[in-house]
């Protein structure tokens, strides 16, 4: 059976896909199966993804935390319309693998000043194009690879720059044509599901680096009042007691409470 991709791509109906991702989002294997026959008997021609998507959660919703983990790629894309806590979202991810990291940082270049979303270090030092999408079906395309490479040349002729590579960062797909551009030239990219191994649905997933908006219960004006408070991992909530919590963001107990038992639910690791 046919179905029209988010890109309007259209492929053939692969429940395995929905198996597997259900497993993931740390489903059994048979719930994941029956998910998957269920949502595979109700298939016609031109059944779009967004629908599997939409009818999937809907067979889960007595598994909210499983639910919540398995609508991640939608949880990203509600970080906001404007792409700064997409910055700082990137920015914490990979302070948990080890970087040191800043965000929002201007830099003179031979030319030029610039900039720079993420920079971050570790082995080296890196600054990072983050790009934000926040449409299903949405591709970072060549373009952004040739402007982020070129910044980083001008970036590298000034001496006082002590960068030693350039990444993008996106949390959807890029095209055949970004990739094979950035392997060129030595860029590094890190996308929805590129490369095989560390892409990012894969660094959130190993660790748990889920962002706030991955709550369904939670109102966005209490998700405001969270960011404007600092955080925006869904685990950080866990690093804090209650006390702390009602101080700092000024939202009542119970609803608090509430949000930590959810998170507690959907963190495994937390």
């Amino acid at each position: 059976m046919k179905i029209v991709k988010a890109s309007g791509v259209i492929e053939e109906f692969d429940k395995n896909k929905i198996i597997n991702t259900v497993i993931k989002a740390g489903a059994s294997k048979e719930l994941a199966e029956n998910i998957a026959n269920q949502v595979g008997k109700e298939i016609k021609p031109g059944t779009t993804t967004k629908q599997i998507l939409n009818r999937t959660l809907n067979l889960l919703k007595s598994k909210p935390e499983i639910a919540a983990r398995y609508d991640l790629k939608r949880a990203i894309m509600n970080l906001g319309p404007h792409g700064f806590l997409f910055e700082e979202y990137i920015s914490q991810i990979l302070q948990a693998y080890g970087y040191k990291t800043k965000t929002d940082q201007i830099l003179k270049g031979k030319n030029v000043s610039h900039e720079i979303d993420v920079i971050a270090s570790k082995d080296k030092i890196s600054i990072i194009e983050a790009k934000y999408h926040n449409l299903l079906g949405t591709y970072t395309h060549t373009k952004v690879a040739l402007y982020s490479y070129a910044r980083f040349l001008d970036l590298k002729t000034n001496s006082k720059n002590k960068i030693d590579e350039s990444w993008i960062i996106t949390n959807t797909k890029c095209t055949n044509r970004a990739i094979e551009y950035s392997k060129g030239v030595g860029q590094r990219i890190i996308s929805w599901n590129y490369p095989r191994k560390e892409n990012l649905q894969e660094l959130i997933e190993k660790k748990d680096l889920y962002p706030i908006t991955i709550y369904k219960t939670i109102s966005n004006p209490i998700k405001e009042k969270l960011f404007r408070a600092g955080i925006v991992l869904a685990k950080d909530l866990s690093s804090h007691n209650l006390e702390e919590l009602k101080n700092k963001t000024g939202l009542d107990e119970k609803i608090l409470q509430k949000i930590i038992d959810e998170t507690k639910k959907i963190c495994i690791k937390c």
